[in-house]
C-alpha cells in the first residue's frame, strides 16, 4: 500500500513538473521594451549645423539653428541662402597660394606701398597700411572708441593730418571692418567686414560714393563666389580694368591663404543659381587654363616710380625673371631652348636701358623681386614693405555729454540747446523706459514722438563726426540698432540737412 501512495506521488509530482516545465517553455518570452536613443547634445548639434552651412547646405543648417535656439547662426546661413540669387560665375585665370603674413605684397599696387601704421594711426598695428608714394588722403582700418576695428579715414594738411574720422555710418558695425581700397577711379570702396549682414567670417562689401551727400553709400555684400562661408577679404581691380583680385582662406589652412584672379567683366554679371553643386562648382574658383585669354602685364604694379624710361627697365626686370623661372620648370627641350632665346632678347634690352641710365648719371638699384606663378602663366611679383614713417595728426575735441556708468540715470532736463545738435538714439518703446532699460547710460534723453511713443537718446554733438565716434560704443552697450540723428533747435531735421548747414 505504501508502495502504491509513493508510486502516485512521485508519477504526480514528475507530471506536475513536467507540466510546469511546459508551461514555462509556452509561455510567450516577453520582449524587450524599445530603448529611445539618446538626444543629441547641444554641442553635435551645433557641429552638424556647423558642417552643413560650410558644406553650402544652407536651409538644412539654418534649420538645425533654430531647433537649438542659436538665432545669430541661423540668421548667417539665411543670408547665404538668400545670396544664391546674387551669383557671379566670373572666368577665373589664375590662384595662388600665400601665407597670410604677407600676402598682400602679391598684389599690383604700387611698390613699397604697404606699410607699418604709425602709433596714431592704429596703437595695435594689426594690420598693414596702404600708402602709396604722394597720397594725401588714407583709408585705414584701427580700433574705435569701443574697441572694434573700423574705417577711418585723414587727409594731408601740408604740415599736418586732418583728426581722422569714421568713413561713414553705413560702413560701420560691432564686428571689424579691415583692408579697405578705393577703385581705380576712387568711386568704390572695396572692404571687408565680419560684422555687416554676411554669410560669416569675412565678407567682401563694395561702398559707392555719393556725390549728393559726399559720403559712402550703403555696403553692397559682393555674395557668391567673391564670399564664402570662410574668411574673404582686400579686392582690388587692376588699373586696365581687365583683372579683380581678392584673397581667401577656403579650403586652406587659417595661417594661409588663396589669392584669385577674375576677369573683372565676367565677375560683374549677376544670376541667381538654386542648384547645389552649381554653386560648389562656382565657389571652388579652379583657374580655367586658358593663356590666350591672360595679359601678364597686369600682374605687374602700374604705378612703377620714375618716368617710362624707368618703367620700361622695371618692367623688362620682371619679363626677365619670368622667363628665368619657366625656362627653371620646363621639361621640354624645344621649348626650353625658345624661352631661353628670349631671355637672351630681354636682357639685350635691359642693357640697354641700363647704358642710357649710365649716360644720364641714374644709378639702377632694383631690388631682386620673388615672382610666383610662372606656371600658369599670370604672375605675382612681390613688393617689399614700405618704411616706417611718422604722422603729425589732429586730434577731435573731448565730448563729455554722456558716460557709461554702472547705474544709468535719465536727463534732469530733455531740453536741446539751440542751433544744430547731433543725439545717438538707443531705442523707441509704448511706455516709459526704466534704468535697466538704459544699460548704465547717462544722461539719456526722453522724449514723446508724434508717433506717441517714446525716444531715448544720448549725448549732444556740435558735429557729425563726433557723434559718429561715439556710435559703436553705444551699441556695444546692448544696442545694436542705435543711429544718429539731427535737431535744429530742439526739432529733429534730416542727417543730410544737418550736415550741409553744419
Amino acid at each position: 500500500m505504501d508502495k502504491r501512495v509513493s508510486g502516485i506521488v512521485f508519477l504526480l509530482l514528475a507530471t506536475g513538473f513536467s507540466l510546469s516545465a511546459q508551461h514555462v517553455m509556452d509561455r510567450p518570452v516577453p520582449l524587450e521594451m524599445p530603448v529611445a536613443p539618446a538626444r543629441p547634445s547641444l554641442e553635435q548639434v551645433l557641429a552638424k549645423a556647423d558642417s552643413l552651412y560650410k558644406a553650402y547646405c544652407f536651409q538644412d543648417a539654418v534649420d538645425l539653428y533654430l531647433s537649438v535656439g542659436r538665432e545669430g547662426e541661423a540668421a548667417l546661413a539665411q543670408n547665404a541662402a538668400n545670396m544664391m540669387d546674387f551669383c557671379a560665375d566670373p572666368h577665373v585665370v589664375a590662384r595662388q597660394r600665400f601665407s597670410r603674413k604677407d600676402f598682400y605684397l602679391y598684389y599690383p599696387l604700387a611698390p613699397h606701398a604697404w606699410r607699418t601704421s604709425p602709433n596714431p594711426l592704429d596703437s595695435l598695428e594689426g594690420y598693414p597700411l596702404y600708402y602709396p608714394k604722394g597720397a594725401d588722403v588714407l583709408y585705414y582700418s584701427a580700433p574705435d572708441r569701443s574697441g572694434s576695428r573700423s574705417l577711418f579715414i585723414t587727409e594731408d594738411l601740408d604740415s599736418l593730418w586732418r583728426a581722422p574720422r569714421l568713413a561713414g555710418e553705413p560702413l560701420l558695425s560691432t564686428g571689424s571692418e579691415i583692408f579697405p581700397l578705393l577703385s581705380p577711379d576712387g568711386q568704390t570702396l572695396y572692404f571687408a567686414s565680419d560684422g555687416l549682414s554676411g554669410m560669416g567670417g569675412f565678407d567682401l562689401y563694395a561702398s559707392a560714393w555719393d556725390p549728393e551727400s559726399a559720403s559712402w553709400g550703403t555696403p553692397v555684400n559682393l555674395g557668391f563666389p567673391f564670399n564664402s562661408p570662410a574668411d574673404d577679404f582686400l579686392l582690388m581691380d587692376t588699373e586696365d580694368g581687365k583683372y579683380t583680385l581678392f584673397a581667401s582662406n577656403r579650403d586652406c589652412s587659417r595661417d594661409s591663404v588663396y589669392v584669385y584672379v577674375v576677369e573683372y567683366a565676367s565677375s560683374r554679371e549677376r544670376k541667381p543659381i538654386r542648384d547645389r553643386e552649381e554653386l560648389l562648382r562656382i565657389v571652388s574658383l579652379k583657374p580655367v587654363k586658358d593663356p590666350t585669354r591672360i595679359d601678364n602685364a597686369s600682374a605687374m604694379s602700374s604705378a612703377l616710380p620714375g618716368n617710362a624710361t624707368t618703367r620700361l627697365y622695371t618692367r623688362k626686370m620682371e619679363e626677365a625673371r619670368v622667363l628665368r623661372d619657366s625656362i627653371a620648370a620646363c621639361s621640354v627641350p624645344a621649348v626650353r631652348d625658345s624661352l631661353q632665346a628670349l631671355l637672351e632678347e630681354v636682357n639685350l634690352e635691359i642693357r640697354l636701358v641700363e647704358q642710357s641710365f649710365l649716360q644720364s648719371g641714374v644709378v639702377t638699384n632694383e631690388e631682386d623681386k620673388e615672382v610666383v606663378g610662372a606656371e600658369q602663366a599670370y604672375t605675382f611679383a612681390k613688393n617689399s614693405m614700405g618704411g616706417r614713417f611718422k604722422m603729425k595728426v589732429g586730434t577731435h575735441p573731448v565730448n563729455n555729454s554722456f558716460r557709461v556708468a554702472p547705474v544709468g540715470r535719465f536727463a534732469f532736463d530733455n531740453t536741446l540747446p539751440p542751433g544744430i545738435v547731433y543725439q545717438i538714439e538707443i531705442f523707441t518703446s509704448p511706455r516709459h523706459a526704466s534704468l535697466e532699460d538704459i544699460h548704465g547710460l547717462s544722461p539719456v534723453y526722453e522724449r514723446l514722438a508724434s508717433n506717441l511713443r517714446y525716444t531715448y537718446s544720448v549725448g549732444l554733438y556740435p558735429t557729425y563726426v563726433g557723434a559718429l565716434l561715439d556710435l559703436n560704443l553705444v551699441r556695444a552697450q546692448g544696442f545694436p540698432e542705435a543711429r544718429i540723428t539731427a535737431y535744429r533747435d530742439g526739432r529733429p531735421i534730416p542727417i543730410l540737412i544737418a550736415r550741409q548747414e553744419e
